[in-house]
């Protein structure tokens, strides 16, 4: 499943010469601006997105559909934000005896297309122990070069594991991760491999998710956990972990599912799955 992104490097660096010479505030007015271009200009977006709405028994108003632009803007720059100075985001963990079993025994984290847990990533060093993210990069290579630039000294708590490099290599170094009792991050939400997946029912529909982490959990019996990072205030996000019973993958997979859709039920403009996902994902 390829996804397109939206974005250019051109508009990364004036935000971010924004927020370094005028702050956060000056650059959470600009996101109305900038939320307010994809209002008029990404038309395909809102039609994608009416089938999540319905879904969700929620009217894909023009209102909401800007609010929900907006919150996605947010999670974008909030990324850079934990790079540059962490200071300024305010988490309030819950659930810190899943977060003790972690620092003991590593895990498996499973990570959703909803709020924004790589703000979460790249801030939580000493409260987590190191996260390898396992993921296709995709990122432009312009706004990838705008990352890199912008590490902080404590980078070294989120490694990326490509997963375009090859299964084999990609599987030795989870198997790496695991073995030094640190967290393997996937996506959950979304499979990219077909022969990846499983079954799932998601708002009353039939859907399939990515089945690896699941599958991976299960071989390995270390703690299978969700996490879900939402704002709820301007600059400040709720960290909520939940642990998964080992189970058949089936299941395991639905208890996950069944945590996703209670979370975007409290936050339905902070899902960004911005495509048409049941078309995508449907059995």
């Amino acid at each position: 499943m390829e996804i397109k992104q939206r974005g250019t490097a051109t508009g990364h660096k004036i935000i971010l010469f924004i927020y370094n010479l005028f702050g956060y505030r000056a650059v959470g007015f600009l996101l109305n601006f900038v939320a307010l271009y994809y209002f008029f200009f990404t038309p395909s977006v809102r039609r994608d997105m009416k089938s999540y709405y319905d879904a969700m028994e929620l009217e894909l108003t023009h209102a909401a559909y800007f609010k929900h632009l907006k919150m996605f803007a947010f999670s974008i720059f909030d990324r850079f934000v934990s790079r540059i100075k962490p200071q300024d985001l305010t988490f309030c963990i819950h659930n810190s005896e899943v977060v003790k079993l972690l620092n003991d025994k590593g895990g498996i984290i499973l990570l959703s297309h909803v709020g924004s847990w790589a703000s979460a990533a790249h801030t939580l060093k000493g409260e987590l122990p190191c996260m390898n993210i396992v993921m296709r990069e995709n990122s432009h290579e312009s706004i990838k070069n705008i990352e890199q630039k912008n590490k902080r000294e404590n980078e070294d708590n989120v490694n990326i594991i490509d997963l375009s490099q090859g299964a084999i290599a990609s599987n030795i170094q989870i198997a790496n991760a695991l073995m030094k009792n640190e967290l393997v991050a996937l996506m959950a939400d979304r499979f990219v491999d077909e022969k990846k997946r499983v079954k799932v029912n998601f708002l009353g529909k039939d859907i399939y998710i990515n089945k690896s982490p699941f599958e991976i959990a299960a071989k390995v019996k270390k703690p299978l956990v969700s996490i879900f990072v939402t704002n709820y205030l301007i600059q400040k996000y709720e960290l909520k972990l939940e642990l998964i019973p080992p189970a058949s993958i089936q299941e395991m997979a639905q208890s996950y599912t069944n945590i996703l859709q209670n979370i975007i039920k409290k936050h339905p403009n902070q899902w960004y799955n911005m495509y048409d996902f049941f078309k995508e994902a449907k059995v």
